[in-house]
Formats: C-alpha cells, structure tokens, sequence
C-alpha cells in the first residue's frame, strides 16, 4: 500500500497559483546572530582583555577592558536594529501578485509568472505543510533556509500539490515549529546585560576584583556565570518543535523530548490555540501555537496516523527480519544465510515483502532495520534510495539514524550498533 501511494502521488499535478512568494528565515536567522554578537561582543572583549591584563599586568589592557565594557550600551542600539531585520527577513513574504502556473512532480516545483520561469528541484525541499489563515496556502521549506509560499483556492489543492512532491504525510516528515525565533533573540539580547549586572553584583559582594588587578579570576567566575545564565535563558525561550513522520510524532521542548509511536496515539483535538495528543491508556501532550498552525499541525498528524494504521498489516515470515536479541554480526550473518539457502522463499519472504517492512510505518524498529539489511544483502535495486527514503519519512531518530547507516556503501556495524543499544 505504502508503494501504491508513493507511485500515486508521485504523477504531476498542475494548478494556477494566485500568488508564489518567498521568504528569507535563514538571513533573518543570520541578523539574529548578529543582533546578539553586537551585544556579547563586546563583554567577551572586556573579559579577555581584563584577563590579560592581570596575567601580563599591564594597565593599559585593563583601560581598554573597561572601554570595551562601555560600548556595551551602543551594541544594545545596533542589536535593535539588527533585529528589526531579522524579524523583516523572517515574517515577509516577497513575490508577484499576479497569477502564476505551477507545476509539481518528482523532479520539483515550477512556476511561470509572465515572462519569468522558475524551478526548485525536490532535492532542495525538505517538507512542507498546507496553511489556512489568513490565506489557503502551501508553505515548502528549502534546504538553504528559505521558505516558499504557494497561494492555492482550497486545502485539497494544497494536499495534492504535496503528495505530487512526494512530501504528503504518508510519504515524509515535516518538522514544525511552534513559535517565533525571535523569542530566543529576546532572550539573549536581554539575558546579556541583565545577567551582566546581577552577577557583577552578587562577585563583588563576595570580592573586590578591580581593588587586585593581579586576580583575574572573579573576572572570569563573573563572565562565565553571565553567558552560562543567558544560554539557559535563550534554551528556555527556544520555541517547541514537533516532528510528525509517517510512524509517530516526537515533541521536542526546550529541556525535553517526547516520543509518541502512532500505536500509541489515542486521539488529536484542538481547543482554540492548543492542541492535544492523548495517549492510549492515559495521558496527553498539550502543545501550544497560533489557531491556523494548530490546525495544520492537527490534521497533517491525523493523516499521518490514518495512512500509517491502514497499512500496518503483518506479513508472514516478517519476524524472521527482525533482531531477537542477537548480536548485530549474528543478525547480518543469518539474513544472509537466509538468503542464500532459499530459506526466505519457505517462510513466505521475499525481497518485495522486506520493501513492504521497510515501508510500514507500523512496524517493530528492529524489523525495519533488518527489511533495509535484508534489501542490501539481496542486492534488490535501488534499495539505497528505498532505505533513504523511509529514513526521511520517519520521526523516530533512532530508527532514522539507524536506517542512513544502513544505507551507507558499506554499512558501518559499530556505528549501526550504537544507534541500535
């Protein structure tokens, strides 16, 4: 069923987008980091030159260390400005406002808009995910940090575009963050100062380290509290990201992280801004985002589970894919045997029947590792592609992790066994 789908929703699909506009996350990423270097710069400056002055004893470095610390203050207005742009950079979408043709398959996006023709290869695209408000619209994110917006008349159109570039939730994960960058970037603009001045309060209290200038290390206590303080601070206010694969959602939170198999999902509600995925047996993650994105999020994770229940069907012979407690050596060396004697065969296995493992979302961890060693041994074509494929469709990193070695020319057993502990 698995294969059905991705040979389904692999055929073209064409439409007229009323508008195709793009916005730059990655430069509005990259003022952020400058917004907050405008500020640390140049208390790690005084720092170092407070350091060296009393490991050299020389006056005139302590003399620019405090000249470094006052420019403290302009940096605080030059990160300001910093941050207007990354928030233009991040938040606006720019592009034509007339009609555009667009055209999606396996090699990418294409549009014509007048004159001008563009095209993103798939391998540029990393997922995407359809939106409702204010627009109805497909929001792809690219490899090099941009973001493409496609305008489209009805949520249906935006499933199909999707599916059409092989990234619809029975095919690939989306990975969804549930708050603004920005929060981070105030954090660690505030932080800097803030804790600057708390912990220069509390060290002095405690020594008197400009009345020594030989004794550099209240200087250094005094610093690396302040940056180990704003760093948690900025880890705090990191927005949660929630990764929906076709075999279960993980919820990543600033300090945590939360795994949640689809065999495991009871139910998905939402409730104005939140959004609840209960557990079989008892208990529930609660996330939080604006109305449109909970929605989204909501019903790509609802797809997801339906496509990953409905081909969950057990093959007969499939368990002897998987590890049973053997020694990775012992497990590659018995699938090959299986192999070559024919045993597969007796069991009812065959190489289309591991593709079918490999596919099924629903199956033990181990018994898809053992469905993508099993197509390498076999030599069965394409079987790289095949087991890259499923790796970039799941949200179980583990698996993941384990499914790109597997994948390797030639497969790294120390690092497959470690993913596998």
């Amino acid at each position: 069923m698995a294969r059905a789908m991705r040979a389904t929703s692999r055929s073209g699909f064409r439409l007229t987008s009323r508008r195709v506009a793009r916005r730059h996350e990655a430069l509005g990423r990259i003022f952020g980091g400058l917004a907050l270097l405008a500020i640390v710069g140049p208390f790690l400056v005084s720092v170092i030159a407070s350091v060296l002055a009393g490991v050299l004893h020389d006056p005139s470095l302590g003399r620019f260390a405090v000249s470094a610390l006052f420019l403290t203050l302009p940096g605080v207005l030059v990160a300001l400005g910093l941050s207007f742009l990354s928030a233009l950079f991040a938040t606006t979408a720019v592009g034509g406002k007339g009609p555009a043709h667009v055209t999606a398959d396996a090699a990418g996006l294409r549009f014509t808009s007048g004159a001008v023709k563009r095209s993103i290869p798939r391998t540029d695209i990393r997922s995407g995910l359809v939106l409702s408000d204010p627009h109805v619209r497909v929001e792809l994110c690219l490899r090099r940090g941009q973001v493409i917006e496609v305008h489209v008349a009805r949520e249906e159109e935006g499933a199909r575009l999707l599916a059409a570039l092989g990234i619809g939730p029975t095919e690939r994960r989306v990975a969804v963050s549930l708050g603004s960058v920005h929060r981070e970037l105030a954090a660690g603009c505030v932080g800097v100062p803030v804790f600057t001045i708390l912990w220069l309060i509390v060290i002095s209290a405690l020594t008197r380290p400009l009345s020594n200038p030989g004794s550099f290390w209240p200087v250094v206590v005094w610093a690396g509290l302040a940056l180990v303080s704003t760093w948690l601070l900025r880890r705090a206010a990191r927005s949660t990201q929630v990764v929906v694969g076709t075999d279960g959602v993980r919820v990543e939170r600033p300090f945590s992280t939360a795994w949640i198999p689809y065999a495991e999902l009871a139910a998905v509600r939402t409730l104005g801004e939140r959004l609840l995925l209960s557990r079989r047996g008892g208990g529930s993650v609660v996330l939080r985002a604006k109305d449109t994105l909970t929605e989204a999020l909501a019903q790509r994770i609802r797809d997801a589970h339906e496509g990953a229940t409905a081909g969950g069907a057990a093959l007969r012979g499939a368990e002897a894919l998987e590890r049973r407690g053997r020694e990775l050596g012992a497990w590659r060396e018995d699938l090959r045997k299986l192999l070559a004697a024919g045993d597969y065969r007796a069991a009812g296995l065959t190489p289309e029947d591991a593709l079918h493992a490999l596919d099924d979302a629903s199956a033990p961890r181990d018994r898809r590792v053992g469905a993508a060693l099993f197509l390498r041994v076999a030599g069965y074509p394409e079987a790289q592609e095949h087991i890259r494929v499923a790796a970039g469709a799941t949200a179980d990193d583990a698996l993941r992790a384990a499914l790109e070695h597997a994948a390797e020319e030639e497969v790294d057993d120390a690092a497959l066994a470690r993913v596998l502990r």
